[in-house]
């Protein structure tokens, strides 16, 4: 990590993923409007752990920049994971898709949906994700598969927290409209941002994190 990075580092929740992603040797973008991406499952918006239930937003959905010190400038709810329906009623046969914790450089803006078509983050690189073929709602022992599955990041339909169900076939989906149209708008700020310019997204266990980075 850059010493002048890590001099700057605090408690903080924002700090805490620094140094997470740091120590797993993952891009960190410093500067101006060079916004980092980033879902933390089973955290609360103040970075302490929930119970993680199957089928809530009980995750967040965050960009950080990195100037002076990280800086959480959006944080919103979120799941990274499949809600009930697609995990019960899957669109492969493999078994619902659930993303594996890691980074990945793949996302481009375009638009998700058809009814409802929304500007989202669309996957156009291949990501890896897990295959819930028991319909256990969790990762272990499951199936890795890696290709292009559609795995956009999309609004969640205004659903209560408590209820993803059709909200996500194995997206990363913020809860709200109005939240997503704020993440939407933040990135379009990104001073990297062109029409081909394709965003990294970190997705780390917020068990994880917090064990080995506590607040």
């Amino acid at each position: 990590m850059n010493l002048v990075l890590a001099s700057t580092l605090d408690k903080s929740f924002a700090s805490s993923i620094v140094r997470w992603m740091a120590a797993k040797k993952y891009q960190v973008f410093t500067g101006p409007r060079r916004y980092n991406i980033v879902y933390v499952e089973g955290c609360n918006a103040d970075g302490s752990l929930n119970a993680d239930r199957p089928n809530e937003f009980n995750d967040r959905r965050l960009v950080i920049e990195i100037v002076d010190k990280p800086v959480i400038l959006g944080n919103w709810d979120a799941t990274t994971e499949p809600g009930d329906y697609y995990t019960q009623h899957p669109m492969n046969s493999k078994g619902a898709a659930r993303i594996a914790f890691g980074q990945y450089e793949g996302w481009s803006i375009g638009f998700h949906g058809k009814r409802d078509a929304h500007e989202a983050l669309v996957q156009v690189l291949p990501i890896a994700v897990y295959r819930d073929y028991n319909k256990d709602y969790r990762r272990t022992g499951d199936f890795l598969d890696r290709g292009l599955f559609g795995v956009n990041q999309h609004w969640g339909y205004d659903l209560p927290v408590t209820k993803v169900f059709n909200a996500s076939a194995g997206c990363l989906v913020g809860r709200t409209r109005e939240g997503h149209k704020q993440f939407m708008r933040l990135l379009k700020q990104d001073a990297r941002y062109d029409k081909n310019y394709k965003f990294w997204t970190t997705i780390i266990p917020g068990d994880e994190l917090i064990k080995q980075f506590p607040l």
